[in-house]
């Protein structure tokens, strides 16, 4: 059985170019594959919550997806 794949789709202000540096060795860390720049596809939910609420509480928008919103 195919394990579920859910998709991190983000946005961080351009005043923090370190913090999105920072998103994206996170999301590398935890073996998520890049489909665009700003979206990431990954089977670890829990892992993408947890970067998401980071690139929130940084003032950026986050949503993860699934076949429907699962985070936003």
């Amino acid at each position: 059985m195919k394990k579920k794949s859910f998709i991190l789709a983000y946005d961080i202000p351009t005043n923090l170019p370190y913090f999105k540096k920072k998103i994206n060795r996170l999301l590398r860390k935890m073996n998520a594959k890049m489909v665009q720049r700003s979206l990431w596809s990954s089977e670890d939910l829990e892992g993408l919550i947890k970067i998401a609420i980071l690139i929130k509480n940084a003032g950026g928008k986050a949503r993860i997806m699934e076949e429907k919103l699962i985070f936003e």
